[in-house]
């Protein structure tokens, strides 16, 4: 808490902008000498001046003038250089006057140049220019060009200035006197900055909710595959940590905790990932009840409002076009920095244990090297095993096959392999993702259209793996008439990822199966075939007819694929009625076909289709093997999965302004239905060039009756088919899947009332009605509201006076009722059918649950205090919430008694509260006037939450219980509960072994089944201190940024000192290098003689593995480069800018010691680093 309490204190002081720097300057002389001005100027600003005595019977004298809120380099440019007519200089704090250089510094003569808005790259006609502290002034014509005539100055400052755009200062001199340009960007400030909420636009002056805005611009800064990524330090109360969006804490036990996804004023039924990044305006997080209530039900968990780009420039086809490489540090397979033993210690280990295992009868733990022989001989004969490669060889040692000699051999040649090494070398590519974006977007007096194409290629660092998408968008805006405008947009997503298809046993997507010494390739340099678990192993005959299992990695990957394809088609239509001054009404459409199709392709040859045949093998009344399966080909399952949703609104919005009265208002009804289906199929004896199939001749209900394989590891009591075949394979793979509708109605209204721009007072209310809920007629619809006040400060006349350097101060209160939908429960009785009874092979029915006719909308109820603030002409700005959000009727299970029939039901039984503070600042340290100019900004973001479950009835009485779900009043949603480690048991027999308190202080190796009362509260999951901060620099067309994410206050399960037993087969975690004996008495659990004989899930939730996961890392770095455009013109370019990128380089500062990167629970994601390109024509 210090060190967080520490680095915000830090961040906050370094945003506060140095007095002398940011004040506000009055000045007032009237026909003052040069000496008493300057005798003033050091009294005010507290600077120091050097000069030669006969510099100041130089200057111009008397010195009149009158200037007022000024900062200190304008007042000094003012009252030195145009007043006295003299040069000077700032170093430090001490001005230096000069006599000025006739040929360098006059200006004499015709000032001319143009201006440009650079957004749109087009002339700027209408703008004012003057010169800094005179009364010379023009503006510029039609085609942007101005002239200032006679003017005789001392480098004078010009400025351009347009309403809504930023102001640019550029210093003339006798050399661009004739040639001066004017880039003008559009100022956002924050009384001109317009949120957009997907109901309507409302200014941010006028907003009384909590509302983080994001503008393409910002975006742009740095390139992130998705969406998410992109906002992560940018909006405070945003926690995208795990990947997964939560807004303000989690407000629910079992409904979605993801932010409502809004793009261009509906809601979809997509997620982030599925936005194109580059063709983005805007993106607006409505946290508060004010803000997002107006969305009703769907509204408790935030909304992600996504404003898509628009035609602007006028009789011109606009081009932009993007493209960047993204390439990955390589895996690193280093089995320390992965957190197992080398292939060195892993050897040291076993053997040790083998000499024991082979040459040691100890009656006190039950090693008998006879019975040990036999055991593996039977495993051998029987296929069951699958040992070591050393165990193995200690055989042949212990049966005389070989002798001590032959065996260091072998031991020797064994430690000069790596299997994770190898298996990288032939399976892992280096990453590359290579990302294209064209926009074509034209516009006239009439219409607005937009063409843009996105496409992105992953290989994703893996032999015949890859990830496709591209996207098509087209939206177009037409004014049909003065009282109509209609707008189309079309959205479509192709996408397709290939990956290794799925296998019950064979591990070859997984490079930590096998020991680190296992030999990844033959003698003769092929590749070796590996044997988990029930597949044999290399000295076995599987027998007759049987295929050999062992697994090829290499061909795995190509023989066995996942192919999952998706297309995503949605249609907008957007109706803008304009029907009175102020009053407007919009009907809008919106309908979504989301098909997905995903096949799973086992040829021939692949591991799977081969334990098919084996699983399902018998031999025939003539003594001939025969399958129950077909004998040839592989198999092929197909899912096709489709959803229909639409969404109709129609919307009444009024908006006017009376004098000092300004009125926004909005009413209308929404329409909302949602349908899912599929089907499910399954091919044997699939031939893929042939086109062809034989599942016709499998008789599945017979194959559903059998536990073990009729023939194939008889010997072993039949290979397990039911578990390793028929289940994964068979048994989900053909069908339905059921289709799913449900449908909604909506009916809302709200109004804004603003008094003298100075304050407002915000109501909104939404009534929602779904078919899920409401079998009681007193829970249907329940009203869902939310009210709010505010008070722009910065406009009351007294504020004006007393702190002219407030620009913006905006106090604001809400309180309101959003709702949430949890699909997994209904208010009616459900039932499922169309599955087959194992025993008697008939079909049946199961109710899955009862009805609850009380059941109704989740419900978050928060209370917003905020503070929006902007100083120093908008140099520093941000703002501050405090927020109280209590979630009521929260889904929870509950017990019922089971005389009803039913022993739990889903009902609203919970309560949970997140309360949290928020802060935003930004500070310009540097304000450029030109290109050459240098700027710095900075942003930070924090976000602090605590989260409590403050009612809930939990059925778990047994530890185990209590761990899996974590809910107990008083404690977070995502509390950790731990197991108190007693130790390492020394007691003969059970060496070696894991201990943990029990009850009245006892210790126990299984606590499993005990009591709640014996587990330790360890912290959350969940970060409570977020905090992000943004610097940018530029200078002369160089850009260069950086971002830095801190995460704190949550804990982690890492590197958990689990137990193993006395196998040898797999890599064994590093830790175990410290394993316990006798004569180590560690805190580690015994390996080989000590290793357990009873493994439990003690270990894995131990407090012992509870670590600190706070981090702060250095997510980017991004430097840019844009072209001059006078070098670009002549090629008809407007803007081409260069980046390179950086992402996710090695912590900065991790809270644990062990190394653990605590977003992955293990070793860091590679490095990546990217080129981009961005291009408008």
């Amino acid at each position: 808490m210090k060190k967080v309490l520490l680095a915000l204190l830090l961040a906050v002081t370094l945003l506060v902008p140095l007095d002398g720097y940011a004040r506000a300057y009055n000045v007032s002389f009237d026909k003052a000498t040069p000496e008493a001005v300057i005798n003033t100027l050091k009294h005010d600003t507290g600077l120091e001046f050097v000069y030669q005595k006969d510099i100041l019977k130089a200057a111009k004298s008397p010195v009149t003038c009158n200037y007022t809120g000024l900062t200190l380099e304008q007042m000094l440019n003012r009252v030195i250089s145009v007043n006295m007519f003299l040069d000077y200089e700032v170093v430090d704090k001490t001005v230096i006057l000069k006599r000025p250089n006739v040929g360098v510094d006059i200006v004499k003569g015709d000032i001319k140049g143009v201006v440009y808005d650079v957004e749109e790259n087009e002339p700027l006609a209408g703008a004012t220019i003057m010169i800094d502290g005179t009364t010379k002034i023009t503006v510029s014509d039609v085609d942007g060009k101005f002239t200032i005539s006679d003017v005789t100055a001392l480098n004078p400052m010009v400025t351009a200035v347009f309403v809504g755009m930023k102001p640019v200062l550029v210093k003339v001199t006798p050399k661009n006197m004739h040639d001066i340009r004017f880039n003008m960007e559009t100022h956002v400030t924050m009384m001109s900055e317009v949120v957009v909420t997907g109901y309507q636009d409302i200014k941010k002056e006028k907003m009384t909710g909590s509302v983080a805005t994001i503008s393409s611009e910002k975006l742009e800064e740095r390139y992130t595959l998705n969406l998410l990524d992109n906002l992560e330090g940018r909006v405070a109360g945003l926690s995208t940590y795990g990947g997964k969006p939560i807004i303000r804490g989690v407000g629910t036990l079992s409904g979605s905790t993801a932010p409502l996804l809004v793009v261009d004023g509906l809601p979809i039924e997509g997620s982030l990932d599925d936005i194109n990044p580059y063709d983005i305006e805007s993106v607006n997080v409505l946290k508060d009840a004010s803000a997002s209530a107006i969305y009703g039900a769907r509204a408790a968990n935030g909304i992600i409002v996504v404003t898509t780009k628009n035609a602007k420039k006028k009789g011109k086809i606009d081009i932009d076009f993007s493209a960047n490489l993204t390439w990955y540090e390589n895996r690193n397979m280093d089995y320390h920095d992965n957190f197992y033993m080398t292939p060195e210690e892993h050897i040291k280990a076993e053997t040790e244990y083998m000499e024991y295992k082979y040459f040691v009868k100890d009656d006190v733990r039950n090693n008998d090297p006879e019975q040990n022989i036999k055991s593996f001989l039977q495993g051998l004969k029987t296929g069951q095993a699958y040992p070591s490669l050393i165990d193995y060889s200690y055989y042949q040692l212990a049966t005389g096959a070989i002798d001590r000699n032959q065996l260091n051999s072998i031991i020797d040649g064994l430690k000069g392999n790596n299997f994770a090494r190898d298996y990288a070398d032939n399976v892992y590519r280096r990453q590359l993702v290579r990302q294209y974006n064209i926009a074509l977007r034209s516009a006239s007096d009439k219409s607005r259209n937009s063409i843009v194409l996105n496409y992105k290629h992953d290989n994703s660092g893996m032999i015949n793996h890859k990830s496709e998408w591209l996207n098509i968008s087209y939206k177009g805006s037409f004014d049909i008439a003065k009282w109509l405008t209609a707008t189309v947009s079309i959205n479509s997503i192709y996408s397709t990822d290939r990956t290794y298809g799925s296998d019950y046993n064979s591990s070859a997507d997984n490079p930590w199966a096998f020991a680190p010494y296992y030999p990844f390739y033959n003698a003769d340099g092929s590749i070796k075939l590996q044997y988990p678990w029930y597949n044999g192993n290399e000295w076995w005959d599987p027998g007759e007819g049987m295929h050999n299992l062992g697994v090829n990695v290499v061909d795995e990957m190509y023989n066995n694929t996942q192919t999952d394809r998706r297309q995503n088609m949605r249609y907008h239509g957007d109706l803008l009625f304009r029907i009175l001054p102020g009053l407007t009404a919009n009907a809008q459409f919106i309908y979504e076909v989301d098909t997905q199709n995903q096949k799973h392709l086992a040829t021939e040859k692949s591991h799977a289709a081969r334990s098919m045949r084996n699983a399902f093998a018998y031999r025939t009344a003539e003594g001939t093997v025969d399958y129950y399966t077909p004998r040839s080909g592989g198999f092929l399952q197909t899912n096709e999965i489709e959803g229909n949703y639409w969404t109709a609104r129609g919307q009444l919005n009024y908006s006017r302004t009376f004098g000092k009265h300004d009125i926004a208002a909005i009413a209308g009804l929404e329409f909302r239905e949602t349908t899912s289906k599929g089907t499910k199929a399954l091919a044997l004896g699939y031939d893929e060039q042939l086109q062809s199939s034989s599942t016709h001749t499998v008789d599945f209900g017979k194959l559903s009756q059998m536990r073990n394989s009729p023939l194939f590891m008889l010997e072993a009591g039949g290979y397990p088919c039911n578990q390793f075949v028929f289940g994964p394979y068979m048994e989900g793979g053909m069908g339905l899947v059921p289709e799913v509708n449900h449908r909604y109605g909506s009916g809302y209204a709200n109004l804004t009332y603003t008094y003298d721009e100075k304050y407002n007072v915000f109501g909104s209310f939404r009534k929602d009605y779904a078919d899920v809920f409401g079998l009681n007629s007193k829970f249907r619809g329940k009203p869902l509201w939310s009210v709010g006040a505010g008070w722009n400060v910065h406009n009351e006349g007294f504020v004006r006076d007393f702190a002219p350097w407030l620009s913006f101060l905006k106090l604001r209160v809400s309180y309101g009722v959003t709702g949430n939908i949890y699909q997994g429960a209904t208010s009616v009785m459900t039932a499922s059918a169309g599955e087959i009874n194992g025993n008697t092979n008939l079909p049946f029915g199961t109710v899955t649950s009862p009805a609850n006719p009380d059941l109704r909308w989740e419900q978050n109820r928060t209370t917003n205090v905020g503070l929006d603030f902007s100083l120093f002409n908008y140099r520093l700005r941000g703002s501050f919430d405090f927020y109280n959000k209590v979630g009521k009727d929260i889904f929870n299970g509950i017990n019922l008694d089971p005389t009803t029939g039913f022993t739990s039901i889903v009902a609203n039984a919970a309560s949970i509260r997140n309360r949290g503070v928020e802060l935003v600042a930004s500070y310009d340290w540097f304000v450029p006037r030109s290109r050459r100019d240098f700027s710095w900004t900075t942003s930070l973001t924090f976000t602090y939450n605590t989260n409590e479950v403050s009612d809930v009835e939990n059925p778990a009485t047994i530890a185990h219980q209590l761990i899996s779900k974590p809910y107990k009043v008083g404690y977070p949603v995502n509390a950790m509960w731990s197991y108190r480690f007693a130790g390492i048991s020394d007691k003969i027999g059970q060496e070696g072994q894991t201990l943990f308190y029990v009850e009245n202080g006892a210790v126990q190796h299984n606590a499993s089944g005990r009591s709640i009362d014996i587990l330790e509260f360890s912290g959350q999951s969940d970060p409570k201190y977020i905090m992000g901060i943004d610097n940018t620099f530029k200078w002369n067309g160089l850009s260069l940024g950086f971002v830095l994410a801190y995460y704190g206050g949550h804990k982690m399960r890492a590197l958990a000192q689990t137990e193993v037993f006395n196998t040898f087969t797999s890599p064994m975690a590093s830790y175990f290098v410290d394993a316990w004996t006798p004569e180590n008495k560690t805190d580690v659990p015994g390996l080989g003689i000590y290793s357990s004989t009873s493994i439990g899930s003690e270990p894995s939730y131990s407090n012992t593995a509870v670590r600190d996961a706070s981090f702060l890392k250095l997510r980017n770095i991004v430097l840019g480069y844009t072209i001059p455009e006078t070098w670009l013109r002549r090629f008809g370019i407007n803007l081409l800018t260069v980046s390179f990128q950086v992402n996710n380089p090695k912590a900065l500062w991790t809270a644990n010691d062990i190394g653990v990167d605590p977003e992955t629970l293990g070793i860091r994601r590679p490095t990546s680093y990217m080129v981009g390109l961005n291009l408008n024509l």
